[in-house]
């Protein structure tokens, strides 16, 4: 292959990937729900929805600039049994779905849905873990 057909294809490649990831945050933004990226080696979350602020009052960049916010933010009433189910996923790779508060900044309790599956490279490696959290306080007040 020619230097000059070697470069094209490469700009091709680049010029696609930048069109699927347009196309993939255009459609993630119009989710009402929070989507996010955890890191399957270190668990930090490295990529979050800005739906994050309308939901539960937090910026991304806070959101993603503490490492345990996620867990800090759950219910006290909650977070043994939410962080035992979050690790045994964890340990067993199987998709992972709870229902949780967790406090919003301004100190709302927000009913969350969430769920997140293992996304798994070409060769079948674990990459990262993908999840969604969608807000069901209304359905939960509405229950009681």
């Amino acid at each position: 292959m020619q230097g000059q057909d070697v470069e094209s294809l490469v700009q091709n490649v680049l010029s696609r990937a930048d069109e699927a990831e347009a196309l993939y945050r255009s459609l993630v933004e119009l989710v009402p729900a929070i989507t996010y990226a955890e890191a399957f080696d270190t668990r930090r979350t490295f990529s979050i929805s800005p739906q994050l602020e309308s939901i539960l009052g937090f910026t991304p960049e806070e959101w993603l600039g503490d490492a345990s916010r996620w867990e800090s933010a759950i219910h006290p009433d909650d977070k043994e049994r939410v962080v035992a189910s979050c690790a045994l996923a964890n340990e067993t790779l199987q998709p992972w779905r709870e229902e949780y508060r967790v406090m919003a900044k301004d100190g709302r309790v927000v009913w969350i849905h969430d769920q997140a599956v293992l996304v798994r490279g070409s060769e079948g490696k674990p990459l990262c873990w993908q999840g969604v959290m969608v807000d069901i306080t209304a359905q939960r007040q509405a229950a009681d």
